[in-house]
């Protein structure tokens, strides 16, 4: 008796590499690029492995190629624009906005990739780290350089710059991992607007107003001077 279902369509070259990469990244998501077996990932897109191995030579080359997919998103040159602009214009804050929401946005739009490279770390896999590292570090050291030159004219605190660069994406990525990888419940909040005020808590701080310091304004019997009471 002859089988009613239809034969599989068999997809062209170029298809069939984007499914193979779609079913990778969600493998390499899940277990990292150690804990995955091309066995995982074909059962993943439906096909036999040998099927894998007709279109990239090794797993590590299959993990490559999911990286150089979802970095290269297309976006990156007109984000630098708008950045470059910034620091022409030596707007601190808007430079601010555009690198913490550029950071949430990715956790929104590929969250699966935010897990490779937090399984690479993890890991210690060279070329997931290696490949990220070449992504940002352009910019990265652009950025720190704008932070140096914003230095010498007073706008920012001193300190090292890569660490202040650190630190003004650090809230960012918390809230990303938090929200996209640990499923905590995520803020009602647009990223504009939240990017807006994690980088008002950052260049400007929580609090309303200085504290005067206090530290060695020590009154009789250790009492503070701000608390004695006024003599009548």
């Amino acid at each position: 008796m002859n089988d009613p279902r239809p034969a599989p369509q068999r997809m062209s070259a170029p298809d069939r590499q984007q499914q193979l990469l779609e079913a990778a990244l969600g493998v390499f998501s899940r277990k990292g690029f150690k804990g995955a077996t091309t066995r995982e990932i074909a059962a993943a897109a439906g096909v036999t492995e040998a099927i894998i191995f007709q279109h990239f030579p090794s797993k590590e080359a299959l993990y490559s190629a999911v990286l150089e997919l979802h970095f290269d998103t297309g976006d990156g040159d007109s984000w630098r624009e708008e950045l470059q602009g910034c620091m022409e214009r030596s707007d601190d804050e808007g430079l601010a906005v555009l690198f913490i929401r550029r950071i949430l946005e990715a956790y929104v739009k590929d969250t699966a990739l935010q897990r490779v490279i937090l399984f690479a770390a993890l890991e210690g896999h060279e070329q997931g780290l290696a490949r990220m590292k070449e992504q940002y570090a352009a910019t990265f050291e652009k950025l720190v350089a704008y932070i140096r030159r914003r230095q010498r004219e007073g706008a920012l605190i001193e300190g090292d710059p890569h660490t202040i660069l650190i630190a003004l994406g650090a809230l960012a990525h918390q809230y990303g991992q938090i929200t996209r990888i640990m499923n905590a419940p995520v803020l009602h909040v647009p990223d504009e607007d939240l990017a807006r005020q994690f980088a008002r808590i950052l260049l400007g701080g929580i609090r309303k107003a200085p504290v005067p310091a206090l530290a060695g304004r020590k009154g009789p019997r250790g009492a503070n001077p701000s608390h004695r009471k006024a003599k009548s």
